[in-house]
C-alpha cells in the first residue's frame, strides 16, 4: 500500500513555512506539484504583461537580467516578482555548505528548473520542478560589493573593444558625428571614432553598438532599426553593470509591436536579448577576472 505514496521533501529548517506534509497519496502529490508550476507560469505571464507596459517596470526588470544574467527570463521575471533585488542565490542546502546561516523566519523565492525524464517510450525529454531559493539579503552572509559609479572606464572599454566578437577598426568617420562607435553589418567591423576624449561617452557608444554586433551573430536577418531596443538593452545593462552612467539609454521607450503580442512572444525578444548580452558579458567578466589574477600573481617590487 505504501507504494502509492510518494515522500515529501525534507524540510530543510526550522524556520521554512511552506513544508508539504510528511505523505501525500501520489496522485495528490502529481497534483499539488503542477498547481505549484501552473500558479508561477501565470506570475511569468502577469509580469511579461506588466514590464511590457510600464516603462519603470521594464528598467527595473532590465537592472535585475542584467546582474543575474545567468538565469534565464522565466526566472528573472519570477525574481521581479518575488525579489528584485537578489544578488545571489541558493537553496537552503547551498547555503549551509557555504558555512552561511539563513535568518529565522525568512520565506523562500520560487524559480523553475529543467529536469530530464523519461518517456513511456524510452525517449527524454525535459520538464519544469520548482526549485525554492534564498537570497544572499536573507542570510548572515557577506554581500557582493556594488560597482563603483561613474569611474573612469578606459579600461572597461578596452576590454569590450579586445574582447568583441568582430574585428576592431579605428577611423575619423562615423555616421552621426556624435557616434563613438558604429558596428557596419555589411563589412562586419566594429568601428571606433579616433581620439574621443570623452571615455563615458566612448564606454556607452561601444557597449551599445556591441550588442548590435551580438545580435547579428546571433541573428538570421540583420535589421539595425529592428534591433535598435534590444541593442539599447545590452548597452544599459552592460553599462549598469560595471558602474558606467546609463542616462543616455532610451531603455524606456518601449517598443510599439509589443502591444500586439502575447507573452510568450515579448519573452522571445527579451530571451534574445539576454543571450548576447550574456555572450557580452561573460566574455568581458572572464577577460576582466583574467588580468585581475594576473596582477595578483605580479611579484612585489
Amino acid at each position: 500500500m505504501t507504494e502509492n505514496y510518494i515522500p515529501v521533501e525534507p524540510q530543510e529548517a526550522a524556520e521554512k513555512k511552506d513544508q508539504h506534509p510528511p505523505m501525500l497519496p501520489k496522485e495528490d502529490f502529481i497534483a499539488q506539484r503542477k498547481a505549484e508550476r501552473d500558479a508561477l507560469f501565470k506570475t511569468i505571464d502577469d509580469a511579461t504583461q506588466e514590464i511590457a507596459s510600464d516603462p519603470a517596470k521594464f528598467t527595473a526588470y532590465l537592472d535585475l537580467q542584467g546582474r543575474m544574467d545567468r538565469y534565464t527570463v522565466n526566472n528573472a521575471l519570477l525574481l521581479y516578482k518575488q525579489m528584485p533585488n537578489a544578488t545571489q542565490l541558493k537553496d537552503f542546502a547551498g547555503w549551509s555548505d557555504a558555512g552561511v546561516r539563513v535568518r529565522k523566519g525568512e520565506k523562500t523565492i520560487k524559480i523553475l528548473e529543467p529536469e530530464e525524464f523519461t518517456r513511456e517510450d524510452n525517449s527524454t525529454g525535459t520538464r519544469f520542478k520548482v526549485k525554492k531559493v534564498l537570497d544572499v539579503s536573507q542570510t548572515n552572509g557577506p554581500r557582493r560589493p556594488a560597482p563603483t559609479v561613474n569611474r573612469d572606464p578606459r579600461r572597461l572599454v578596452a576590454v569590450m573593444l579586445d574582447t568583441a566578437p568582430v574585428p576592431v577598426e579605428s577611423t575619423d568617420e562615423m555616421p552621426h558625428p556624435n557616434m563613438g562607435a558604429f558596428y557596419d553589418n555589411e563589412k562586419q567591423k566594429l568601428f571606433v571614432k579616433r581620439d574621443i576624449g570623452d571615455s563615458v561617452a566612448l564606454c556607452q557608444c561601444v557597449a551599445q553598438e556591441l550588442g548590435f554586433a551580438q545580435l547579428a551573430i546571433d541573428g538570421k536577418a540583420y535589421n539595425r532599426r529592428e534591433m535598435g531596443h534590444q541593442a539599447t538593452c545590452i548597452g544599459y545593462m552592460l553599462c549598469r553593470r560595471f558602474g558606467v552612467d546609463v542616462t543616455p539609454f532610451a531603455v524606456n521607450r518601449l517598443p510599439e509591436t509589443w502591444k500586439g503580442m502575447q507573452p510568450r512572444e515579448i519573452r522571445g525578444e527579451l530571451t534574445t536579448m539576454r543571450s548576447a548580452y550574456r555572450d557580452v558579458v561573460s566574455r568581458v567578466s572572464d577577460e576582466l577576472y583574467r588580468q585581475k589574477q594576473e596582477r595578483t600573481r605580479e611579484p612585489e617590487r
